[in-house]
């Protein structure tokens, strides 16, 4: 411990502190060196605690360097009260110092399971891991952008090869396809695809999935399709009139098909096929006056369609009118319309001979 001669208790305590601190073995991984250093410190503070202890080791002290500086001024050792020559310095430096440099080539460091421990294991690979898992991604980000370009330029199959989850890709290869393949399930598998690893997909590609369905006859298939459509798309009258058509014709639903077609007039009140469809549905349903209705609104945007002539004479036929219903029966025959045949002989022949005078 390096105190002078006039320390007081409390300077020797914090010398000791900072010198255990210092030389203690466990602080230095078990270093033999170290624990004989700590020894001293620890026995050199149990003497200089003690005032009587201090006062007799003072006193061994000054007679000590007495005696040393009398006894041979011509040995080569330093003399009290003369300056230190630099190599008399560089020498107790060496000695200070040489405890410190054994206890460095003696150390091998901490044992392994300490160095390596299961948190820095798990965060050296939770580095790792982050690592490949960026470079991975940058290399997919690389390649959408490379088919991308390509796409751009037309060349789906290229783009397809640098990413082969480009739903874009996908569906402009289905648009190619359809008009040379006939093969139906090989022009949905491209829907498919491009559906599956399309974040946002479109109402069209199920509209057009759907049509092949519906080739196929998977009409509950096709329905699903359509349905997808129309919540991706509300203001598609495509899908809304489609399932209309479905449950008309293949459901047989005419109340769930009016209200289909109801909602395709309110996005599109021009779209005849629907205007029709409505009409028809009513005269099912046999809510007469309102089907003579439609299809009195159909004759504005379509006078020549046979069917027309043909349903209103039917409704005017089964309430009673029989005149009008002659009226119509008659064009829609005349028109083409052989179903008007049958009511037109049955009904009609009477009835005129009825209203002659």
């Amino acid at each position: 411990m390096d105190v002078g001669i006039r320390a007081t208790q409390d300077e020797i305590k914090s010398a000791y502190k900072k010198q255990a601190l210092k030389f203690h073995p466990d602080v230095n991984q078990g270093s033999k060196i170290y624990e004989e250093k700590f020894k001293q410190v620890l026995e050199a503070y149990q003497t200089l605690s003690d005032p009587s202890k201090k006062d007799l080791y003072d006193l061994k002290l000054f007679y000590k360097s007495f005696h040393h500086g009398a006894g041979s001024s011509n040995s080569g050792n330093h003399s009290p009260g003369t300056p230190k020559t630099r190599r008399e310095r560089e020498k107790e430096e060496y000695q200070r110092r040489r405890p410190e440099r054994e206890a460095y080539r003696e150390y091998k460091g901490p044992p392994f399971k300490e160095r390596v421990t299961v948190h820095s294991a798990a965060l050296t690979l939770l580095v790792l891991g982050t690592v490949v898992i960026l470079f991975l991604w940058l290399g997919d980000l690389m390649n959408h952008w490379t088919a991308k370009e390509h796409l751009e330029q037309g060349d789906f199959a290229t783009a397809l090869q640098f990413d082969d989850e480009f739903s874009e890709a996908y569906f402009a290869r289905f648009q190619y396809r359809k008009k040379f393949v006939q093969n139906i399930p090989v022009l949905i598998s491209d829907l498919h695809k491009a559906i599956r690893f399309s974040d946002e997909p479109k109402a069209e590609w199920f509209i057009e999935r759907a049509r092949l369905y519906f080739k196929m006859d998977s009409i509950n298939q096709c329905k699903d399709d359509f349905l997808m459509a129309k919540t991706l798309n509300p203001t598609s009258d495509t899908a809304f009139y489609a399932l209309g058509e479905i449950y008309a014709f293949y459901i047989h639903d005419p109340k769930k098909a009016l209200t289909y077609y109801d909602s395709t007039l309110q996005v599109n009140k021009d779209f005849y096929p629907a205007l029709f469809g409505k009409a028809y549905m009513l005269y099912r349903l046999k809510r007469f006056p309102q089907a003579i209705s439609a299809f009195n609104a159909c004759m504005k945007y379509e006078s020549n369609d046979k069917r027309l002539y043909f349903y209103r004479g039917s409704i005017s036929l089964a309430v009673g009118d029989s005149i009008s219903a002659c009226t119509d029966l008659d064009q829609s025959l005349t028109m083409g319309m052989e179903e008007a045949k049958p009511l037109v002989d049955s009904y009609c022949s009477k009835t005129r001979i009825q209203s002659q005078p």
